[in-house]
């Protein structure tokens, strides 16, 4: 096999590129919440901001190719972005792909919101508060970094990989994953992501019920987007990320 045959390139470079783009856009907001503590590195600002940026983009580069690699052999996919780049234009299922993702993203970042504030709060400070003190514009902008990048390397790479490890120690007769393999993934990559979380949080003095709260609002959201990529396709996921931020971090969080 030749080596464009093995991956849809166009795809590739657009995903690429596009998660490029985010992570500038994220910057500033970054910046604002780790405060201080960037220059705990002990090295320059921008050294920090260059060795992440590069450390992001092997990072992206790699989970693209996982991504459009294993997933066009588990039946995980990008199905809008091939459509167009073979000239077929938007797939038929787009407008009802769109409108649930929509949905969905608007209903688990007014859910998380709702848990957060009105139910966690009796117990211990929102676990959001810290996460929208930075200026509106930024919280725009990293709503498009979360949006896309965690949906690249959670969904498109992480959850790819174990569905296709899965595949290959249990497929169905008509050699497709397992739901029961799937859904491992999903919860898998959903754990991984909590964990990944509480790690960022370790320098805070954090009780049962703030450890508690990650766990079920971040389980929300991975079960949903897990669910939407094996469904309906990456883009649907992203959407559905992207809106539950924008909805969690801008519109709602604007008014507290």
């Amino acid at each position: 096999m030749k080596l464009r045959d093995i991956v849809d390139w166009n795809v590739y470079w657009l995903l690429f590129v596009v998660a490029e783009f985010t992570l500038l856009l994220a910057l500033p907001y970054s910046i604002s919440i780790a405060g201080d503590a960037i220059y705990d590195f002990g090295v320059s600002l921008p050294t920090v901001l260059a060795t992440q940026f590069a450390q992001a983009t092997v990072l992206f580069l790699v989970s693209i190719f996982t991504g459009l690699y294993l997933g066009n052999k588990v039946g995980l996919e990008v199905p809008i972005l091939k459509s167009l780049f073979e000239g077929n234009g938007l797939p038929e299922s787009f407008a009802s792909t769109m409108k649930l993702s929509l949905f969905l993203g608007a209903l688990v970042g007014t859910v998380i919101f709702i848990l957060d504030w009105f139910v966690f709060s009796m117990f211990t400070e929102p676990l959001t508060t810290h996460l929208m003190a930075p200026p509106l514009w930024e919280r725009v902008m990293y709503s498009f970094y979360a949006g896309i990048v965690e949906e690249i390397v959670l969904r498109f790479f992480l959850m790819t990989l174990l569905v296709w490890i899965s595949w290959k120690i249990k497929e169905t007769s008509d050699n497709k994953p397992t739901d029961v393999g799937v859904w491992l993934a999903i919860f898998i990559v959903s754990l991984i992501y909590v964990l990944g979380y509480l790690a960022s949080y370790s320098s805070m003095d954090m009780d049962q019920m703030h450890i508690l709260g990650i766990i079920l609002l971040n389980g929300i959201a991975g079960i949903v987007f897990g669910w939407l990529y094996w469904k309906k396709g990456l883009e649907a996921s992203i959407i559905a990320n992207l809106t539950a931020s924008l909805v969690l971090f801008v519109v709602l969080g604007s008014f507290f």
